[in-house]
């Protein structure tokens, strides 16, 4: 029996550049690991098994994206997969904190680990690509600047250490239709961005803290009060909330205060403290 420890993300700002002729869209943000993590149990098996603790059926065996990754695993290798595959789920699903994306980098990684590395970092990347945008990121973890569709990434060596907040709403934000509402005035210029970049080259990755926004988020919370309920209620008590992903989860620095945990325990918001790791 091997456990596995997936770890969720948080996106430090997030801009959206272009749609394309696909359909998707030109993202720039920046994705950072958090000290957040599902606990995967893999186990050698007679036929290859995948289910969740979360009683969602699109999370369970053929649906989930883990099971595909194995799928596929198994056939750019011609290694044939059987495996029993149990993950217990603590990263919020449809919080914008990248579950999903992390099991499916998680376990890949172990496969080819396991096998001693039959497949090469670019041939594990490709099959990231193809199961989601936000899974090559977890094949490595840390800080990244993604753009296109998130796939094109720079890691820094720089990381952060900080202590955050995370509260969700208990509401599943749906990633396809938050994207589907993205008008042409949430667009950022390239010349923009590029603003973005000098000043964290000149002041360092902290800098983001100051500058970030999420422009997907605010879309997020036209669709779903509870996003907006949350982010208003931190900002009254004078923190500085972050949206993460499509939402629906919202962060800040530090540590929640008495209000916060309070609230939190009223509403039936999930409180999460945690850390950059």
């Amino acid at each position: 029996m091997k456990i596995l420890q997936s770890p969720a993300k948080v996106n430090i700002g997030l801009w959206i550049e272009s749609k394309r002729d696909d359909g998707y869209h030109n993202i720039f943000s920046f994705f950072h690991t958090i000290d957040l993590y599902d606990r995967i149990t893999i186990n050698p098996s007679p036929t290859l098994r995948v289910r969740c603790s979360v009683l969602d059926e699109d999370l369970q065996e053929e649906k989930n994206i883990v099971y595909k990754a194995v799928v596929m695993f198994e056939d750019a290798t011609g290694i044939e997969q059987n495996w029993d595959i149990f993950i217990e789920k603590n990263i919020p699903v449809g919080g914008g904190l990248g579950g999903g994306s992390s099991n499916a980098a998680t376990v890949l990684k172990f496969l080819n680990d396991y096998y001693n590395n039959p497949l090469s970092e670019e041939e594990l990347f490709n099959i990231a690509v193809r199961l989601g945008a936000d899974v090559p990121f977890f094949l490595k973890g840390g800080l990244a600047l993604a753009e296109g569709i998130g796939e094109k990434l720079t890691f820094f060596t720089e990381t952060l250490s900080e202590d955050i907040f995370i509260v969700y709403p208990n509401v599943k934000s749906e990633t396809g239709k938050v994207y589907s509402k993205v008008s042409q005035d949430v667009l950022t210029k390239k010349e923009d961005l590029n603003i973005i970049l000098n000043l964290i080259s000149e002041y360092g990755v902290k800098k983001l803290f100051e500058i970030a926004e999420n422009k997907l988020g605010e879309v997020a919370k036209s669709l779903y009060p509870a996003i907006d309920e949350v982010y208003e209620f931190l900002k009254y008590l004078g923190y500085k909330p972050f949206i993460t992903g499509s939402g629906s989860s919202v962060y800040c620095l530090g540590n929640p205060s008495q209000e916060v945990e309070i609230a939190c325990k009223l509403r039936n918001w999930k409180l999460i403290k945690t850390k950059f790791k």
